[in-house]
C-alpha cells in the first residue's frame, strides 16, 4: 500500500512539473529560399541549391538542439525520480 501511495504521488509530480516545464514553443528561424519559376542561368540555379542546402542545415540545427533539450529533461525527470526513490528506500522504512 505505502509503495502504491508514493509511486501516486511521484507520478503527480512528474505530471505537474512538465506542464510547468517549457511553456513556451521555441521558435526556429530560418530562412526559406524562393525558388524562381524560371532560372535564367546556371550561376542562379547553383544560389539556389546553395540557398537549400543552407535551410536544410539550419533546420537539422534546430532538430539537433531541441534533441538536445529533450535528452536534458528526460534525465533531469530519471534524475528526480531515483532521488525520491533513494528517499523512500532509506528514509521512509
Amino acid at each position: 500500500m505505502k509503495k502504491m501511495v508514493f509511486t501516486i504521488i511521484i507520478a503527480t509530480l512528474c505530471i505537474s512539473n512538465i506542464t510547468l516545464a517549457d511553456t513556451f514553443q521555441k521558435q526556429m528561424y530560418c530562412s526559406k529560399p524562393s525558388k524562381p519559376y524560371n532560372f535564367t542561368s546556371e550561376s542562379q540555379y547553383n544560389r539556389f541549391v546553395d540557398d537549400v542546402n543552407k535551410y536544410q542545415s539550419c533546420i537539422n540545427d534546430f532538430v539537433d538542439e531541441q534533441n538536445r533539450g529533450i535528452k536534458n529533461h528526460q534525465k533531469s525527470i530519471n534524475n528526480a525520480i531515483e532521488e525520491w526513490n533513494r528517499f523512500v528506500q532509506f528514509e521512509l522504512k
